[in-house]
């Protein structure tokens, strides 16, 4: 075995494990992690030599610290590919400017990559190897484990090593840690640097010192062969500084240099920052401090160079960065490929008097970093010029340029507080312009309720500061400030402002500004029953949409077009929106896919193919949550609510988990009786809505709630929550439930109007209702629908539905077409002795056969005044009482006549009557009509909440429909 693998059997069978099942279709991700010069770079070199062994495609990138651009470690695997097997990849070694959101842009190119990665290992195999993880930018480990979740069956094993992370990696990466070796370990890779086995001693010394690491391991051992090993160094530092002492000055000299250039020795560069003669670098070769590599000189160890180059005088150090930036900028100047932020870091490195280099560098690093989508590493550029930025236009601008790239990145809160620091800038400065960029950053970002008055204000008075004739701006800003206002104050007034934006952006010219106002005010109108009012918006919206040739809001203004046209039961909605998935999937971004998938789902349910629109909400959440797609579960769940009405299947019922501030909280009761009834959990559903509050449903901009409540109420809820429902949804009559922009389809309102009157009992209004949604439904395509009419509907025509019969000791009981068959009680006798004179009230004696007698008091005056006395005696007797046990003995009596006393006291202390024949009719009857009925909703829960909603108990019982019911005995 060699030396530098000894110890690391095991991990290495970890590792080719992983190689293995990679092969076979089911990608990788395995870590090596561990300390310097533990050997994660010599695992990953063995791994390597067995995957070309087997003819598997190898490549490798390794990261550094040195100024580096966003994506480095992938720029050296796309830069190893064939420029024509590229495709998409390729814009991220020559990034193009698309204008899509940032989510989008990182996802197609994280999905570009692995598409790549996915064909490039269908013949062979792929191993991808990327070292020194812990300098990788946020971004580049993003894309890594974003690779390790999608790659899915692609032949690939993603294989990295890093020393120490301040981030995690999901539970798809592998972490295999590498210790020290043992004692035995450390002999054994003594003797294969120097020759002959250590004796035992002098292993364990070297053991002790180099914690059994491999690297300190060799370079002690090397270090005795020459000297006495009572001279060893303690430290590491110590250790290599003695290895470098043995070099020659001018050897030494030039490798400090290289240090400050970067692990990858640079001859182009070197020459500039020194005399010396390059050929003195095979000294360092010979010595193992360099090594040579594909694209030319390395330090064999990353350490070797972080000694070199921390070991120069700090001003010595100063200068070469400082000469470096200069020669690395004159070379980028000159054509050559040189990322902004490896000059960047020269010049920051140099000290203040590269100030002005270091801030145009950064900057540059950042917009560079930005066009990649690294938007965290634009951020660190844009801080790091802002240090150095004082005051002006200049540090306006990288504010402006650090907000956005943390508003992508998804720091929200940070972004916050720069677009805080623009605007208190702007305010100071009296820039309006700047005032206006934080004022719309902010408001971008969704910063929202009663805190947020400085924001409100921001707004206000930017649009007041602007120039006059900027009416583009204004309106935007208006556009802003009319929906915040909508939500924190009266939306009379935000209403007026959002008007004036629209008459700014008309008077403008500028037909994408006044596309979102008409947006605006579309959305500030938005509510049941007012789909007319939006669609003459729409129209106006769509035609500047169409004129600013903006694809997004087209198809924007399609998708809402549709969604008031559906509610008004427009076939046309439906086709409009099949347009809006054609170009939605045309956007060419992954937000439009995402938009494509989830009304895609909602045309598979309003035609009736409710596993095609399950298969494509699925589809949709998995993208959603990839791109961070901030209603992603909203859209899903409101599908998941909607195709469960039509399908009752456990395959509905998901988990409700949401946030206490989240304004559908008050609904959950409600939203879980409708999944438990989608699971076919009646009783569970039943207890979920009991006590609900119907009047809470009326909330949204849509009868999404308000449909769910009554879908609920109509199945387990109560008379009173059935009425309360009803009177919710009857002004609405005529139109159909959709949600959002098309996000479900919930039916016509009629259905749910009369399924509320079937369980009710109003079966002539239940009829019409239905008949009525019935043509709805097939008016506009949704046969599905058409068919729970049609089925409902054919309930209330079957006059044999209604049966109440007793067969021997067996009763046959029919409501609307379900009948179930439950053994004799005389409950179930009682019932039908009710049902069969409606309307009428029945004395419980005459439901009981018993004739009625006179009460009389439980104990009698002279009775009481006897018991009193009595007890008087026993008092002066326990007081007398000659020891404890006859004390005992009164109180045990006194107990028990106090005991008859108070159980012959009635409510107030008035005499308890012994029980009339009419009160023991009430309590047995009621009880046995109360179990009778208990025993129905178990068996028939439709009839079961019918009949508690219309029998009456008490001294007289009877049947009340609120409609005739012809029921056969």
């Amino acid at each position: 075995m060699p030396e530098h693998l000894v110890g690391r059997d095991a991990v290495l069978t970890i590792a080719r494990t992983a190689l293995a099942d990679a092969l076979a279709g089911t990608a990788q991700l395995v870590l090596v992690t561990g300390e310097p010069g533990i050997g994660k770079t010599a695992v990953l070199a063995a791994l390597v030599a067995d995957a070309g062994e087997r003819g598997v495609a190898v490549l490798r990138a390794t990261c550094w610290d040195g100024g580096v651009p966003a994506y480095w470690p992938w720029i050296q695997i796309l830069r190893a590919v064939p420029p024509d097997s590229l495709g998409a990849a390729g814009e991220l070694l020559e990034p193009v400017a698309r204008g899509e959101e940032a989510a989008d842009a990182r996802f197609r190119l994280c999905d570009a990559v692995a598409g790549l990665l996915s064909r490039l290992s269908r013949d062979s195999g792929l191993v991808v190897v990327l070292d020194d993880l812990q300098w990788a930018d946020e971004a580049s480990l993003q894309m890594l484990e974003f690779l390790a979740h999608h790659l899915g069956q692609a032949r690939v094993l993603l294989l990295g090593a890093y020393r120490e992370l301040e981030r995690g990696f999901s539970g798809k990466a592998q972490i295999v840690p590498l210790r020290g070796l043992a004692a035995d370990e450390v002999s054994a890779v003594m003797t294969a640097v120097a020759g002959p086995s250590p004796d035992a001693e002098l292993a364990a010394r070297v053991w002790r010192r180099s914690g059994g690491n491999p690297l300190f391991v060799r370079e002690l051992t090397r270090l005795m062969q020459v000297g006495p090993a009572d001279a060893v160094p303690e430290t590491v530092r110590e250790i290599l500084l003695s290895r470098l002492a043995r070099l020659s000055q001018p050897c030494a000299d030039l490798l400090a240099a290289a240090a400050v250039c970067g692990l990858v020795v640079r001859p182009e560069l070197l020459a500039r920052l020194t005399d010396a003669d390059l050929d003195v670098l095979e000294e360092a070769v010979a010595a193992r401090v360099l090594t040579r590599a594909a694209d030319g000189l390395r330090f064999s160890h990353d350490l070797y160079r972080e000694t070199l180059r921390d070991g120069l005088p700090a001003g010595r150090r100063a200068a070469l960065h400082l000469t470096a930036g200069h020669v690395l900028a004159d070379l980028r100047d000159a054509g050559a490929a040189v990322p902004a932020s490896e000059v960047a870091a020269h010049f920051l490195a140099a000290g203040p008097d590269a100030a002005p280099e270091a801030i145009r560098y950064s900057a540059l690093a950042g917009r560079e970093a930005a066009a990649r989508t690294a938007h965290d590493d634009a951020a660190a550029h844009y801080r790091a010029a802002l240090d150095l930025a004082v005051a002006g236009r200049e540090r306006r601008d990288l504010l402006v340029a650090l907000a956005e790239s943390l508003g992508h990145a998804g720091a929200t809160s940070a972004a916050q507080a720069a677009y805080r620091d623009l605007a208190e800038l702007a305010e100071r400065t009296g820039d309006p312009f700047a005032l206006a960029s934080a004022a719309l950053g902010l408001h971008g970002l969704g910063f929202r309720g009663v805190a947020d008055a400085t924001h409100l204000r921001l707004l206000s008075d930017a649009a007041a500061q602007v120039p006059r004739d900027a009416l583009a701006l204004r309106s935007q800003l208006l556009t802003a400030l009319g929906r915040d206002l909508s939500i924190t104050q009266s939306p009379g007034r935000a209403s007026a402002i959002v008007r004036e934006a629209r008459a700014l952006a008309a008077e403008s010219g500028d037909a994408q500004t006044l596309a979102r106002a008409l947006l605006a005010q579309h959305d500030l109108v938005w509510r049941p029953g007012g789909a007319l009012e939006r669609l003459e918006i729409l129209a106006d919206m769509a035609e500047a949409a169409d004129r600013a040739q903006d694809p997004d809001l087209v198809a924007q203004a399609a998708l809402l077009r549709a969604a008031a046209l559906i509610e008004l039961g427009e076939p046309e909605g439906v086709a409009l929106l099949h347009t809006y998935v054609q170009l939605s999937e045309g956007l060419g971004h992954a937000r439009g896919r995402w938009g494509a998938l989830s009304r895609h789902a909602t045309l598979a349910a309003i035609a009736g193919r409710l596993g095609e629109a399950r298969s494509f909400a699925d589809s949709a959440l998995k993208l959603g949550l990839m791109i961070g797609q901030p209603d992603v579960f909203a859209v899903h769940a409101t599908l998941g609510l909607s195709v469960g009405v039509l399908d009752p299947s456990a395959e509905s019922v998901q988990d409700l988990d949401v946030d206490p501030s989240d304004p559908v909280t008050p609904m959950l009761p409600v939203l879980r009786a409708a999944l438990s009834l989608s699971a076919g959990a009646t009783d569970k559903a039943r207890a979920e809505f009991a006590g609900f509050a119907v009047p809470a449903a009326q909330m949204g901009y849509h009868l999404e709630m308000q449909a769910i409540t009554a879908f609920v109420a109509a199945a387990v809820g109560s008379a009173e929550q059935r009425e309360q429902a009803y009177a919710l949804l009857a002004d609405y009559a005529g139109t159909h439930v959709v949600v959002g922009g098309c996000a479900s389809y919930t039916g016509a309102v009629d259905h749910h109007l009369g399924m509320l009157c079937a369980a009710l009992g109003r079966r002539t209004e239940a009829v019409a209702r239905l008949e009525a949604a019935l043509a709805q439904h097939e008016r506009l395509g949704a046969p599905a629908w058409a068919e729970l009419d049609r089925a409902e509907l054919a309930k209330l025509a079957d006059v044999t539905a209604f049966v109440f019969r007793r067969d021997g000791r067996v009763w046959t009981l029919g409501f609307h077409g379900q009948e179930v068959h439950l053994p004799h009680t005389k409950g179930l006798a009682d019932l039908a002795v009710l049902l069969a004179k409606p309307g009428s009230d029945i004395p419980a004696l005459e439901l009981l056969g018993a004739p009625a007698t006179t009460a009389a008091p439980v104990l009698d005056d002279q009775a009481r005044r006897a018991y009193r006395a009595r007890i008087t005696q026993l008092d002066t007797a326990i007081a007398e009482a000659a020891d404890e046990a006859e004390a005992e003995r009164h109180q045990a009596e006194r107990a028990e006549l106090v005991h008859e006393i108070t159980a012959a006291a009635g409510l107030g202390g008035r005499t308890r009557q012994l029980g009339s024949d009419a009160e023991r009719a009430r309590k047995a009857v009621s009880a046995r009509i109360r179990d009778a009925l208990d025993q129905i909703l178990q068996a028939h829960p439709e009839l079961g909440v019918h009949l508690r909603g219309t029998v009456r108990t008490g001294t007289y019982c009877g049947y009340h429909p609120s409609e005739p019911i012809h029921w056969r005995f």
